[in-house]
Order: structure tokens, then sequence, then C-alpha cells
């Protein structure tokens, strides 16, 4: 394990909503001494409090304990999830790369990385906040002393994440078929042009498919390690001996990060070869490709 004054790892995973990134997040923290923290980028939008949990959850602990060092008033919280959604999301990618965000995001940002430099025992965190916004600000404002960064970008099929974003009672918004494809299409694009700017800033990137994660976990992760330079073998047997998953302390994403364990499933591949099918493989037969 670290000690304070040694360099951590940040492993960041980029990708679409509905693409499996939350799954991936506890995959890689069941490696020896990492974490899964998920989607840290809601931290001030929540208040601070990981939702769906009790008080004696040892995941509403873990965050408590964190924010306790940030210290922030109820107003300060709705000022900070303002400043990070300007300067996070999608719209925001030229403001990034211009490097014109706020003084005060730039500031906190580097701050909350700190924060959980030091109140974790773990050497390896990850996060998988998604937004490829968020990816090129932690590159560009979280200390170099304290993070060694790397970055994987997810994909999954078109066509089952427009089919899952059609679901209702869900704790993500649902979309129309429509909407869907057309976000689908941007945020990957986004992604794609992400990893283009981190690879220019001499980051680690490993770009991989969510179905290849369920279907061949070994290769998977044996590119994974090669391309991160990060030892997954650990891992790699425990997907093979179907040993159950720790949901380790993820403060926000899907509802998977409610369960205690879990187990990689097969994935169940029937698919209804209709219009919407098609029309959903050739709209985004450009960021889906090999």
């Amino acid at each position: 394990m670290a000690s304070e004054l040694e360099k951590k790892t940040l492993i960041y995973i980029i990708g679409a909503g509905r693409s499996g990134t939350t799954l991936l997040d506890i995959i890689l923290g069941n490696n020896i001494d990492s974490i899964s923290l998920g989607e840290v980028n809601r931290l001030y939008k929540r208040n601070g409090v990981p939702p769906k949990r009790q008080r004696k959850d040892k995941v509403y602990t873990f965050w408590k304990n964190i924010t306790n060092h940030i210290n922030c008033s109820n107003s300060k919280y709705n000022e900070l999830a303002d400043i990070y959604k300007r300067n996070e999301y999608h719209t925001g990618i030229f403001k990034s790369l211009l490097k014109k965000n706020s003084i005060l995001y730039k500031e906190n940002l580097k701050l909350q990385y700190h924060i959980l430099k030091i109140k974790t025992v773990e050497n390896t965190l990850i996060e998988s906040s998604k937004y490829p916004v968020r990816a090129l600000n932690i590159s560009e404002y979280v200390s170099k002393d304290d993070f060694t960064i790397k970055y994987i970008y997810l994909k999954k099929d078109p066509v089952k994440v427009v089919n899952s974003f059609q679901k209702k009672d869900l704790e993500q918004p649902s979309k129309s078929f429509l909407s869907a494809n057309l976000y689908y299409l941007l945020v990957n694009s986004l992604c794609a042009l992400t990893v283009n700017f981190l690879k220019i800033r001499k980051h680690r990137v490993s770009v991989i498919k969510y179905e290849d994660l369920v279907h061949n976990s070994s290769k998977t992760l044996d590119k994974l390690s090669e391309e991160l330079d990060e030892d997954f073998s650990l891992l790699t047997n425990k997907l093979e001996n179907k040993i159950p998953l720790c949901t380790g302390y993820l403060f926000d994403g899907n509802r998977i990060r409610l369960k205690e364990t879990l187990t990689l499933r097969a994935l169940d591949d029937k698919e209804v070869k209709n219009g919407n099918y098609y029309f959903t493989r050739i709209f985004n037969y450009i960021v889906y490709r090999k």
C-alpha cells in the first residue's frame, strides 16, 4: 500500500451512459490494492451523500469521511454542482481544450482528488464518471504529484444501448429511439476525440468493448494489462473461477452498485432485427466499428 507521500494511480473510465462503465469499475476495483469509486462527478450534485444508502452503510461512511474534509455548506454544494456542470458537461469541450475553465473549478478539482488520495489506503483508484470533458480536465488540473492517470474508453453495442435507454423505471432518465441514437453518436464522437488528446498528452489509454469484456474477459484484461501497464492477473483468476466481486465504494452509477457482490454473467445475444435495429447499426457505425 502507498504512503501519503507516494503517487497513486487513477484509472478513469470514459463512455456513454448505459455502456457498462459501472460494471467495469467494479471489476477493476476487485484487483489487488484497488478501490471502486463510481461516478465521483456527482459528489456535489448529491450534496456529498451517495444515493440510496443508509447512514450506517459502509459506502455512506466512506464518503462522509471524504466530504468532512471538503467541508461544504448546502449553498456551497449547489454552487459547486453548477460550476462542475458548466465545466464538465459535453458542451464544455472547447472550454476544456482551450484551458478556459474557471479558477474555482480548477482549484476544487485538484483539492477533491488530493483528498481522495490521502483518505484512501489503496494504491489504485477506479472512477467511472464517464464524461470525456472531465477526463480532459483531470488530465490538466489534478496534481501530477498525487496521481498517474490512465484511461479506459468503454464502448457497447449501440443497439443494446439504445434499447436500454428506452426502458423506464431505471435510475437514469429514459430517451426516445431517435434521441438515444443521437446521444450515443455524439458522446462516443466526443470520447474518440478525447482519447486522441489524452494520447497526445502521453497518457496510457485503452479502448475496449463491453461485449469483449463479458464474453472474453481474460483476453480483454490481457489487453488492458498491456496497454495500461497494470497487472490484472488476479482479476483474470477471479473471473475464470466465477468468484463473486465486491461492489466497493461506488458513490453513484448503475443500480448494480447497491448489491454487496455480483458475478459476471454471459450476455443474452438474442436480437430482433427490424428497421430500428438496422438504423441504429448504420447510424452508429462510425463510432462502433472495429
